[in-house]
């Protein structure tokens, strides 16, 4: 697929009205200079949502979300850069290069337009022989003794396949529909003797699967009595339009609830999603594996920071919300985990006591990764036992020992020391030597480009004479690439993860670009977050006549303010060392303190 060239992205940029463009999603009334209404990306009952003509930008005060038309489309649509200016285009009536617009999905890929339309065409077949055929009823009343109705199997678009080998072949084949095709699309099977094909899916109730704009590309299909020859559920293979990997199953629907709520909710099968979604509770996505991607948490991330993971009760599902939620972490979201009791999954729990209790109970009620990580290393021990005890302490402490903030690790000490009887002050002591065990191992590793930060500030916060300080150096540096020449010579500048990993991504944007352009610079970002800080910083007030003093002051500031942390980190090091004793070592950590001292005197 071939580029699409700067101009004619700037063309696009240009040319597009804001206005007009979020006005066909956001009713808009104009106030003093801006127009204003509610924000699509939360729910809300007071306008806070700005769109601002001159500057072709559009920020919300409740929520943070920034951007321009480009970004708009890409939020609003949950789209890739180059799919969202190709929309734009097709609404200008800018012509794009045909190579791109066949690398869009916007656009129906032509390699691979009959896998689309045989999938609709099959989802349509199936929903017609469940709702209209004998053959169907016995599925049908299936479905309504788990609480679907008529309604609910329209919305969802589900299906039953006859029990016969080539029910679909045979009507695929007479709608001219390529079998050769249809087998690398996973509806059909190629016989092994090479002399025809037969039906993949045969007396299953079948769900289709959706990508992220509400195509049909794989369905999965369940077995309506239990049997030992065959699996419960059946899948669509891995094809040309269907990777479970990158699949969040009601992900078309769920991803703008979701940023109303704040929160999106993750489960281990699509059973629980159904099930939640028809009972009101409509910001829940599920994974159509075993495994969560990057490219799946990447996804979430775009809509929003709050995570819920809500597994299975049984032991395969604590392993499953372990794996996701160290994943997760990773990825830096806000994390929480919901725990179901006994071995029930969510639609059984939602069956049995009810949405509002599931809602309440459960969802609402959720534990923080500290809590489950404690929990699961609880779970399967005896702490009568000694050996359990001290298997207990290791794996708390190997899990939690790095990422605990002084709160949480005096929460944990306690409740440690309440399941165990072992006193606070040793495992203190073993806290410490877990922590630096970690820093030590964090240490070996090789650098690399920090991940994407949760950003938990709140939009309207006052910020802080750093992050102030963090915000004016970057809106010079986005803006000007002699001043960022300038700041490039001075080593780990910006404080706040965030502003690390923006000023990194700015480094490679100049090595590609050249010249500034803080408008391509946020389009290339993909998390609303990051991107809302760059905006922000881009057009916030600059003294331009003194740019450089000004550059010159926050660079100043924010090493005074790093090195005021590592003072305070030295003294709490120093302290634990007289704690241990390690009386050279606390003696040494002084040395280091007062020299760092007379470094932020001289400064």
């Amino acid at each position: 697929m071939s580029k699409i060239p700067e101009q004619t992205i700037e063309e696009i940029r240009s040319k597009t009205d804001i206005v007009d463009l979020i006005g066909e999603h956001v009713r808009l009334t104009k106030r003093g200079k801006n127009w204003f209404g509610l924000c699509p990306f939360h729910g809300e009952s007071t306008p806070s949502f700005s769109v601002s003509e001159d500057k072709q930008l559009f920020h919300c005060f409740g929520c943070g979300a920034s951007g321009n038309a480009i970004t708009f489309v890409m939020d609003i649509s949950n789209l890739p850069f180059t799919e969202a200016v190709v929309q734009l285009a097709h609404r200008l009536d800018i012509p794009i290069d045909a190579s791109v617009e066949m690398g869009s999905r916007t656009e129906t890929n032509a390699a691979h337009k009959q896998m689309y339309e045989a999938h609709a065409f099959a989802a349509n077949f199936y929903n017609h022989l469940l709702l209209n055929t004998v053959e169907g009823e016995k599925a049908y009343e299936y479905l309504q003794q788990r609480g679907f109705t008529r309604e609910t199997i329209e919305k969802y678009g589900i299906g039953f396949a006859l029990d016969d080998w080539e029910a679909l072949t045979s009507l695929l084949k007479r709608q001219n529909f390529d079998l050769s095709e249809m087998a690398q699309a996973g509806l059909v099977i190629e016989r092994d003797s090479g002399t025809g094909f037969f039906d993949r899916f045969r007396g299953r109730i079948m769900f289709p699967l959706y990508d992220d704009q509400g195509t049909i590309v794989g369905f999965s299909g369940r077995v309506l009595e239990k049997s030992d020859k065959e699996a419960k559920y059946l899948n669509s293979p891995e094809t040309p339009i269907f990777q479970k990997s990158k699949l969040l199953y009601n992900f078309h629907r769920a991803r703008l609830n979701a940023r109303k709520t704040g929160t999106v909710i993750l489960f281990e099968g699509f059973m629980d999603t159904l099930s939640a979604d028809r009972n009101g509770i409509e910001n829940t996505v599920a994974l159509m594996g075993t495994s969560l991607s990057d490219t799946q948490l990447v996804k979430l991330k775009r809509i929003t920071n709050d995570l819920i993971i809500c597994c299975d009760g049984d032991s395969p599902g604590w392993e499953a919300a372990k794996r996701f939620a160290n994943l997760a972490m990773q990825k830096g979201f806000s994390l929480k985990i919901a725990i179901l009791p006994g071995k029930l999954d969510p639609d059984d729990y939602i069956s049995e006591y009810g949405a509002e209790a599931f809602r309440d109970k459960i969802i609402g009620n959720p534990h923080t990764y500290m809590s489950f990580m404690m929990a699961y290393a609880k779970r399967s021990k005896n702490l009568s036992h000694e050996n359990d005890v001290l298997q207990y302490i290791h794996e708390v402490m190997e899990e939690l020992a790095s990422i605990l903030t002084p709160v949480e690790k005096d929460i944990m000490l306690r409740q440690l020391s309440m399941d165990t009887g072992v006193s606070t002050e040793a495992l203190e002591q073993q806290f410490a030597k877990a922590a630096g065990k970690a820093v030590r191992q964090g240490q070996s590793g090789t650098f690399s480009e920090p991940a994407p930060p949760a950003i938990s500030r709140p939009a309207n916060k006052v910020l802080s004479a750093t992050e102030r300080a963090e915000r004016l150096l970057l809106g010079h540096i986005v803006n000007d690439g002699s001043l960022f020449d300038t700041v490039r010579q001075h080593e780990n500048v910006f404080v706040h993860d965030e502003y690390a990993t923006l000023y990194i991504r700015l480094a490679g944007f100049y090595e590609r670009h050249g010249t500034p352009d803080f408008h391509r610079f946020a389009e290339m970002i993909e998390e609303r977050e990051l991107r809302r800080l760059v905006l922000e910083a881009a057009s916030a007030e600059r003294d331009p006549e003194h740019a450089g003093q000004e550059v010159e002051d926050c660079v100043r500031h924010l090493k005074k303010h790093r090195i005021q942390q590592l003072i305070e980190q030295k003294m709490h090091e120093s302290k634990d060392a007289e704690k241990m004793n390690d009386h050279p070592a606390a003696l040494e950590l002084a040395r280091e303190i007062i020299q760092l001292r007379k470094s932020l005197s001289a400064m």
